[in-house]
């Protein structure tokens, strides 16, 4: 059986109705972009509804990460470059019957490149978990660096001090209007 697209999924749960689809599905090909970021940007549902969708549709849980602890030695699995870049943060790691395996939040848990990323970096198996990419920056931002978010998405870490002012000849000259004569 084939798998239901998001718009008919969200019609068929009544979360929206068909002139709501239709709407998103114009905005979508206006503005392009994915489906449920439109209805999402009409107003018509809330993120955690949408993705909660999109994770039944594809099998994997949907998460809000908030303010989720996630102990030290976990975020270790990752290295933090690989966290950073593809915007994925490790939140458990479980035994299981098959094996060990990672616990991995994501916004795309579809991206095999990822996935298979994160299996050569661990040697374990990934259970994905569907993560707002919004979150996973902010919880990344706090577990990595104990920064905080304000408005407009600006990171900042309370503990961070002002560096004094290079004043070193070289950076004086470039600080310069223009080449000494």
């Amino acid at each position: 059986m084939a798998r239901m697209r998001i718009g008919e999924l969200l019609v068929a749960q009544g979360a929206i109705d068909a002139v709501q689809l239709e709407s998103a599905l114009a905005h979508q090909r206006r503005w392009g972009g994915r489906l449920g970021r439109s209805i999402v940007s009409l107003g018509f549902l809330g993120e955690p509804v949408v993705l909660g969708a999109v994770g039944a549709q594809l099998g994997v849980p949907f998460m809000e990460i908030g303010d989720r602890h996630v102990p030290p030695a976990v975020l270790r699995l990752l290295p933090e470059k690989l966290i950073r870049t593809r915007n994925v943060l490790p939140l458990s790691r479980v035994n299981e019957p098959r094996g060990a395996a990672v616990v991995v939040a994501l916004a795309d848990p579809g991206d095999l490149g990822i996935l298979d990323e994160i299996t050569f970096a661990t040697g374990l198996r990934v259970k994905p978990v569907l993560a707002a990419d919004d979150d996973l920056t902010r919880a990344i931002a706090r577990l990595l660096d104990g920064a905080t978010f304000r408005p407009g998405g600006f990171a900042y870490r309370p503990d961070a001090v002002d560096l004094p002012e290079d004043t070193s000849p070289l950076t004086l000259l470039r600080r310069g209007d223009g080449w000494m004569h």
